[in-house]
């Protein structure tokens, strides 16, 4: 080989100059490859101040607070019926009436008849009165005065019978007129103006005239078995969620738990209490209920892949190295395992890379969980 000025390089030294090159190069990876020796990558995250709490979760059915058939006391034929589905009532709202022209006609008749039965009564009295100083003054007989008193006995008893007769001809034209026993909404409508009613013959939640639900609150049934159902009490809080609103949570409460299990499927029912003011939560519908059990605010939390075996778990400290601590465990619930000696706040827990690392060696974190 020759250079620019002619000369020939010997080939020993192109092979000296390739090698001190690439010495050159591996000593500067290994360099930098000494950054790094000896470190463990891990992930971290910080211990949380929070509330951490644990659940049991059901799915369950969706009822009204109150339902009830409106159905009249008597039978008859629907005169009028003055709400709709989809009505809100009051309680006390006129919603559907009999045809009351015959009934109307029996409380005019009782009333004559008791206007009737008071002159009667009046009379006899008069009599009785007059009958009973003579009888004093001995200027009539015993057996006068005796049928003197049973008159008056005798009009006594048919005042009484035509006030039961008015009472019954009022009770008869109340019971023809349909109020709302309570606040709601209508949900169907059972029967049509012109159709006669029986309440008799009226058995089953499509009889009546209308049907009228209770929604301001609700109740959803839930079964519990019988290794949970020692874990929930009264007044417990619970989640509600549902489908048709599924970034919303309904707060409620446990109202009611049954003493007895059924035969069959050995569970318990519970129901629980929910407000339902917007009408959001529908009837009839399912819901996920998440019944909190219990309940810590205002203490130490970390995820639950910090803590391994044993109660242990690895602080990443401000010198890069991993420390050992033993420390003592509360609840776990959603989201976490609440610590309540071994750590403090915000101190740095191993979440990945935690398994099998010793006390002392130095670690790098690959991603700080927030």
């Amino acid at each position: 080989m020759k250079t620019m000025m002619g000369k020939e390089i010997p080939i020993v030294v192109l092979l000296i100059g390739l090698l001190l090159v690439l010495g050159c190069s591996r000593g500067n990876k290994e360099s930098n490859d000494s950054e790094v020796f000896g470190l463990t990558e891990v992930k971290v995250a910080p211990v949380k101040m929070g509330e951490i709490k644990t659940t049991l979760s059901f799915l369950g059915d969706i009822k009204a607070w109150r339902e009830l058939s409106v159905v009249p006391d008597i039978p008859g034929r629907v005169a009028r019926i003055y709400v709709k589905e989809g009505d809100v009532v009051e309680e006390g709202r006129l919603m559907a009436e009999l045809d009351t022209r015959g009934v109307r006609l029996q409380l005019e008749q009782a009333r004559a008849g008791l206007a009737v039965a008071q002159a009667n009564f009046n009379d006899a009295k008069r009599n009785w009165e007059r009958m009973k100083e003579l009888h004093e003054k001995g200027t009539i007989s015993p057996q006068e005065y005796e049928k003197v008193q049973l008159g008056l006995a005798a009009a006594e008893a048919q005042l009484q019978q035509a006030r039961s007769g008015l009472n019954l001809a009022k009770y008869q034209l109340d019971m023809s007129i349909m109020r709302a026993p309570f606040s709601g909404i209508i949900t169907d409508k059972l029967i049509n103006e012109g159709e006669v009613i029986n309440p008799q013959m009226s058995v089953g939640p499509k009889s009546g005239v209308v049907m009228l639900m209770d929604i301001s609150r609700l109740k959803i049934f839930i079964d519990v078995p019988e290794r949970e159902i020692g874990k929930i009490t009264l007044e417990d809080p619970a989640l509600v969620r549902v489908k048709s609103y599924p970034d919303e949570v309904f707060d409620g409460k446990v109202s009611v738990i049954n003493p007895a299990a059924d035969p069959l499927s050995r569970s318990f029912s519970v129901q629980i209490e929910v407000p339902n003011p917007q009408g959001k939560l529908k009837v009839g519908t399912f819901a996920k209920v998440a019944i909190i059990t219990e309940r810590h605010e205002n203490t130490l939390i970390v995820p639950p892949k910090a803590v391994l075996k044993g109660n242990v778990l690895f602080i990443m400290k401000e010198d890069s190295t991993a420390q050992r601590r033993e420390v003592q465990v509360g609840l776990e619930g959603e989201g976490g395992i609440e610590i309540l000696d071994g750590v403090k706040a915000d101190e740095l827990v191993i979440i990945e890379g935690n398994y099998g690392l010793e006390d002392g060696v130095r670690v790098i974190p690959k991603q700080k969980m927030e």
